[in-house]
Order: C-alpha cells, then structure tokens, then sequence
C-alpha cells in the first residue's frame, strides 16, 4: 500500500529522532560534566517537543488532501532537520561550559513554548499542510495578537536556541540560508489561501509576519 501523502511528516519525524539519538549519543559521549549534562537535557527536551507536536501529524489524514502546499512542507522540515544534525554533526565552537549554554536553552525553551501556544490557540485550523477547512476563520487571540504566524515565529528562535547551544558556523549557516529561506517561502505560500479569508488582509495590515516590527 502507498504511503499516505499526509503520513510522511510522522514518517520524517520518526527518522528524525533516531538520526538525532544516534549523533547525540556520539557528541555527548565527548563531553564531560555540566556540559554532558546540559547537552543531554537539551536533546531529550528536543525530541520530548517532536513527540508532543507528533499528534498533530496522526491527525492529518483525517482533514483530506491539498495541493496548496508547494513542496514548501518538505523543504522546511528539510531545513529544521538540518539545523539540528549539523549542530550535533559538527564539532561545537564551545569548549567549557558558559553563559551561552543557558542563553541558548532559554532561546530554545521560548521558542517552543511560544510555538507550543501558537498551536494550541489555532486549535482544529493548525495543520502541518497548507489548508484552508469550510469553517476557517481568522484567529487574533494569544500570539496571532502579535504576528501573523507565531509558530513559526518560535520554530525560528527555537533553531536560533539550537545554533548558540551547539555553535558551529555550519548550523548558523544552514538557519540562515536553508531554514529561514523555506519557512519565508512558505508563508507566502500560506499567505495565497489566507488572504481568501474573510477578515484576514485587515487583520494582517496592522501585524507582521514572522518578526514584531521587521517582517
């Protein structure tokens, strides 16, 4: 049986988590001490926020089909997924443990968490497919208050979180020339259905997209 168009983020993410054990496992096991520590608690926090976002994916078969999406879902998680493995691939810049270890876990932990609140208040309408349901309507509660789309908003400071962690000119380059490239294309993408939306170009006028007062 083919698999399911709307099964392959699950899919992805499943082999993203293994990939992630087994160069963490290699990573840490060079570390020692509070960075072995923190390094650890930061990857198993990771993989904890792919498991709770999984849910989201068991549900995509049950909203149909769409070709709305462009190609921009895979490049995405192609960017995000890279991100991660380059920063646990590549040996990190940090040799001792430093302020960059907290600063880079409370960049990821805000992120997640502002994402994490993003999803919830979207509720039903939040897919990981470009979608627009018969019952679509504009939401402006919690972060849409702020920006037009916080989720990603906070999937970009999450990976920013994840470059000054594991900092290696690699990951800082593949956030700013993969992951940020495919999550702007893609909300422009999004953007396309959105604006069909009742309500939604006066609620977008008076908010920006992905970053307060910049785009």
């Amino acid at each position: 049986m083919a698999l399911s168009r709307n099964k392959l983020p699950m899919v992805f993410a499943l082999i993203f988590v293994v990939t992630i054990v087994a160069l963490a496992y290699r990573k840490l096991s060079a570390w020692s001490g509070i960075m072995q520590i923190g390094g650890a608690v930061f990857v198993a926090t990771y993989i904890l926020w792919l498991l709770l976002e999984s849910r989201v994916a068991l549900t995509e078969d049950t909203k149909g089909e769409t070709k709305r999406d462009r190609g921009t879902c895979e490049a995405y998680a192609l960017g995000r997924a890279l991100t991660v493995v380059t920063a646990l691939a590549f040996p990190t810049v940090w040799t001792a443990p430093g302020p960059w270890m907290l600063a880079g876990f409370a960049f990821f932990l805000g992120g997640v968490a502002f994402r994490l609140i993003a999803i919830r208040t979207l509720g039903k309408f939040y897919s990981h497919r470009v979608r627009v349901m018969g019952d679509h309507e504009v939401v402006t509660s919690g972060p849409y208050r702020f920006v037009r789309h916080p989720a990603y908003t906070g999937m970009l400071t999450a990976h920013l979180g994840v470059v000054v962690f594991f900092f290696n000119p690699y990951t800082l380059a593949t956030l700013l020339l993969l992951l940020l490239p495919s999550m702007i294309v893609r909300i422009r993408v999004e953007e396309k259905s959105l604006f069909e939306l009742p309500g939604y170009p006066k609620y977008a006028q008076n908010r920006n997209r992905l970053v307060p007062l910049a785009w």
